[in-house]
């Protein structure tokens, strides 16, 4: 499964419910999956787990799009 597959996984597990068909690259994150601040930590640790690995707030912090959480991902899994 690929980055954006797994992404789109973790955001239907934080948002049970949402229309699958709103998660493209484009999506923003809280306007048009509306993801709110709890849901980004939510959102984070899903995708900690479903990656292995630790995301910094800082870094989660310039996310507000569903391309730029998969842009981060895998700069993490290059680096």
């Amino acid at each position: 499964m690929d980055v954006f597959e797994q992404t789109k996984k973790a955001i239907c597990k934080v948002q049970p419910g949402i229309d699958e068909s709103k998660i493209i690259p484009e999506a923003l994150l809280g306007d048009d999956l509306e993801i709110d601040s709890l849901g980004r930590v939510e959102l984070a640790l899903a995708l900690e787990d479903a990656f292995g690995f630790y995301l910094p707030d800082d870094e989660l912090e310039n996310i507000s799009t569903v391309s730029d959480a998969v842009s981060l991902i895998e700069s993490k899994l290059q680096g």
